[in-house]
């Protein structure tokens, strides 16, 4: 078999990250209703019986094209209705995808649980930012640092969690690089590894 040039094994990568993450983000924004109404439900319970918000009813209202204009909403009893826009807030979930899929050199048992545990890291800070900014919702806008300072991290996630969950046994001092559990040696998974 022939090696791979050193150079290409990044192009590879790169080449394979651009149309995974270009298919993926098209059927996220697709589902993208759907995960919404999952989200209202799970934080609207939370708002109203854990919180205290006067919650009444709540909707997923997509727009735009290919629903990145979802906007959430909450009716509140005291007549006010709370808008969140999640297009731009989800829609860190499919690089994610497409970085541990490109990963070359993952066995599939480590890349399913990569997969699973940061899909479920996200979801749940999805769920955690709707329900402080829908319960805190007028000090925050006074103070728009914060929300954006949480965007920004949002937006890094899907990158931290690549590195913590396809290169764990590289982060931990005095672990050497060594096989999974799967078919790869651990002379493979180095050089498979962009």
């Amino acid at each position: 078999m022939r090696q791979a040039k050193p150079r290409q094994k990044p192009l590879w990568f790169c080449a394979k990250f651009v149309v995974f993450v270009t298919i993926l983000v098209m059927l996220w924004w697709w589902m993208l209703p759907a995960y919404g109404w999952l989200l209202l439900q799970l934080s609207g319970g939370f708002l109203k019986h854990v919180m205290g918000v006067p919650v009444v009813s709540g909707a997923i209202v997509p727009k735009e094209v290919l629903n990145t204009g979802t906007d959430l909403v909450f009716n509140l009893s005291t007549g006010q209705r709370r808008v969140m826009h999640i297009g731009l807030l989800a829609t860190n979930i499919p690089p994610y995808f497409a970085l541990v899929l490109a990963t070359g050199g993952l066995a599939w048992r480590r890349r399913i649980r990569g997969l699973v545990y940061g899909s479920l890291i996200l979801c749940l800070f999805h769920l955690s930012f709707i329900i402080v900014a829908m319960r805190y919702q007028e000090a925050l806008m006074r103070a728009s640092e914060i929300p954006t300072a949480v965007v920004q991290f949002f937006l890094t996630m899907p990158f931290l969690l690549w590195i913590v969950f396809a290169y764990w046994d590289r982060l931990l001092p005095g672990n050497a690089p060594a096989a999974d559990k799967g078919t790869e040696t651990a002379s493979e998974t180095l050089e498979e590894k962009p």
